[in-house]
């Protein structure tokens, strides 16, 4: 994915939140969906960053693809990106700005920092 496994987890995390939200942000989760990315893996993120509103409306996306496997496989969900109507999820995504979103990854990283620390 991306060569993410050569940064720490908690890089992973905030770069494919904000590398998803900046591509969702100009082109829609339809623009999502013609990258790389596994959706599995924008869930993952916005969960660990406790935005739940986001990762719900990116996985609600994989219910219109014919099999929400699809989702996960960026050769084989390309096929299908004509049928897909995402607006309702998009608006989600829009209306979280940058701001919010770089606050949102400050927060996780003191989350980690202080689970850090208290097990020193």
């Amino acid at each position: 994915m991306l060569g993410l496994e050569s940064i720490a987890p908690h890089e992973q995390v905030a770069l494919v939140a904000f590398s998803a939200h900046g591509i969702v942000s100009r082109g829609g989760m339809k623009l999502f969906y013609a990258g790389t990315m596994p959706l599995s893996g924008l869930v993952s993120a916005l969960r660990a960053l406790k935005l739940k509103p986001l990762a719900n409306a990116a996985e609600a996306t994989a219910a219109q693809f014919p099999d929400a496997a699809l989702a996960d496989d960026p050769e084989a969900r390309r096929a299908h990106l004509e049928t897909l109507n995402t607006e309702k999820q998009d608006y989600v995504f829009f209306r979280l700005s940058s701001e919010e979103l770089l606050d949102a990854i400050a927060a996780y990283w003191k989350r980690g920092a202080k689970l850090v620390s208290s097990v020193s």
